[in-house]
């Protein structure tokens, strides 16, 4: 999320001081640990309430609606998936086989350092095939997802690392979806899942064709 988002969801839910954003951040924590816990339906604004320790007065203060927590909570997803390995994403700009091989790295590398991230998304992701508003919540996190592989896979194709034959757009599609796939069976499997051998596998077809 940029700061300009950031500042954005402040204004409409409050959190405009020190104490507010922290306040805010509290509740948006809450929320997320209780749908990791209990899922989505366990998701209770009072229970929310009461784990940040404040009232659902101040609740509503910052969060107009469930519908507005639960963005918050999209919002805060998305930050930790950009921020996680950062560092290392950087420093492989204009490497985009790098920034693939990454990509697929942090599948393995997130479940074992915040494994709740993938458990509350599968549950949001549920909760979407029945709730329209998650949907599209949901649909815009697959979006900035998919645009940030974009990039990089443009300026594979260009470089010719990458396959010609193809649209982009639906090459950036296969890797969500294998990578969707993966994040299922490494929740099933752990350490059993075959991630090394599998993405070797992603990567040959991805380059097979390359110049």
């Amino acid at each position: 999320m940029s700061a300009s988002d950031a500042s954005g969801a402040a204004r409409r839910g409050g959190g405009r001081t020190p104490h507010g954003v922290a306040q805010r951040r509290e509740l948006v924590l809450a929320a997320f640990h209780l749908i990791a816990e209990k899922g989505f339906e366990g998701l209770r604004t009072r229970d929310v309430a009461q784990r940040a320790d404040v009232n659902i007065a101040t609740l509503h203060y910052y969060f107009h609606s469930k519908e507005d927590l639960i963005r918050a909570v999209v919002e805060y997803m998305h930050e930790r998936f950009a921020s996680l390995h950062e560092a290392e994403r950087q420093a492989l700009y204009d490497q985009p086989l790098e920034e693939f091989r990454h990509e697929l790295a942090d599948v393995v590398f997130k479940w074992r350092t915040e494994p709740q991230l993938y458990i509350v998304m599968v549950e949001l992701f549920m909760r979407a095939v029945r709730d329209p508003v998650i949907q599209r919540i949901m649909a815009d996190l697959d979006l900035h997802w998919h645009e940030y592989i974009k990039t990089y896979v443009t300026r594979g194709v260009a470089q010719g690392v990458f396959r010609q034959d193809s649209d982009i757009d639906l090459l950036v599609t296969s890797v969500q979806i294998f990578i969707k796939g993966s994040i299922l069976e490494i929740m099933m499997h752990g350490e059993q899942f075959p991630a090394e051998r599998l993405n070797a596998e992603i990567e040959r077809w991805l380059t097979h064709h390359a110049r």
